[in-house]
């Protein structure tokens, strides 16, 4: 029988994390899993209410009754694939492939156009910028951007607008600067002829409306180029299979969750990368700047928009797991 042992925590954001976000404190909870053979491995259990999930709270409730949620399924997914790293002594992210990242900027009112220089030497060339809360202010930030950078740029809209508001936000971004839009995630909820009229604007990205989607029933081409993959969220083989039958390209995300999650999303990506290089694009699991930096943070290595190493067995923090007072989920 499988046993499960918990840690919460509470992540502090940096900036506001957009739309969906804000600046509250986001919490979770580290999950230590441990199979009837002896091995144990790590995985995070990181929540998002706003898009329909249960608490952290009920989610280890409802584990502890025997419920099994898909977030703790991937869990679940994640802990024997750093099991099995651990039992043969092997750091996760020895020999991987090189994965780089975009540059997320979640709140453009705080954002000065001087640290382009910063993150522009640093080796980044792609941002991701959540957009939708005054699209006025944004439509001009991100012009001036990009007449300003040589960058290519995503915008995420978590699905806030309708057709009619997007399609004048691009016209108000102009052709030129829309041209060096790499993709526009969600936005607007799902619906697949306004979705193909959409990306007569700009290729578009499918991430939260993933589950709406009736694959079944698409016809090619789909009204999406690209498909953002969340380990933590989302079964990584059907999602993979859904990219290979529609001739789409993969970006592997964080659910901008704990480090410990992010480090099992670089794996992931790596592997994918790895067997997948020319579905893979530039990924964006470096998300450890969102929030205030904690012990966990401070052991990723990471290289402008690469992550280099942890230092440790399976994903790494073995120091730290060792040391956390794990609490079993159990009835009360």
């Amino acid at each position: 029988m499988i046993q499960f042992f918990y840690d919460r925590y509470t992540l502090h954001p940096m900036n506001d994390l957009g739309p969906m976000g804000g600046m509250e404190p986001r919490h979770g909870a580290l999950l230590k899993i441990t199979w009837p053979n002896g091995l144990s491995g790590y995985a995070d259990l990181f929540p998002w209410p706003e898009l329909g999930d249960s608490s952290v709270d009920d989610q280890l409730e409802a584990l502890a009754q025997g419920k099994i949620s898909s977030l703790v399924e991937q869990a679940i997914w994640l802990a024997k694939k750093d099991a099995e790293l651990r039992k043969n002594k092997q750091n996760a992210f020895q020999g991987i492939a090189k994965v780089k990242n975009h540059y997320l900027i979640s709140d453009l009112r705080s954002f000065k156009d001087s640290s382009m220089k910063e993150i522009r030497s640093a080796g980044f060339t792609i941002l991701k910028i959540k957009v939708g809360r005054n699209l006025d202010e944004e439509a001009v930030a991100i012009s001036r951007i990009l007449k300003q950078n040589p960058v290519l740029v995503r915008l995420d809209f978590n699905a806030k607008l309708d057709f009619n508001t997007f399609q004048d936000f691009m016209i108000r971004l102009g052709t030129t600067e829309a041209s060096r839009i790499e993709f526009v995630e969600d936005p607007f909820p799902w619906h697949p002829e306004a979705w193909a009229e959409a990306q007569k604007l700009v290729p578009l990205a499918l991430d939260n409306e993933y589950d709406k989607v009736e694959f079944e029933k698409l016809k090619m081409p789909p009204p999406f180029k690209f498909l953002v993959i969340k380990p933590a969220r989302q079964d990584v083989d059907e999602a993979m299979k859904r990219v290979n039958q529609f001739a789409l390209k993969a970006v592997v995300t964080s659910s901008l969750d704990h480090p410990l999650g992010v480090a099992h999303a670089v794996r992931v990506a790596a592997e994918l990368k790895k067997f997948n290089p020319n579905v893979l694009v530039d990924c964006g699991c470096l998300t450890l700047r969102a929030y205030r930096p904690n012990e966990y943070a401070s052991r990723m290595i990471v290289q402008g928009p690469f992550f280099n190493s942890i230092a440790g067995t399976g994903i790494g923090f073995d120091d730290l797991l060792e040391k956390t007072v794990w609490t079993p989920v159990k009835k009360k």
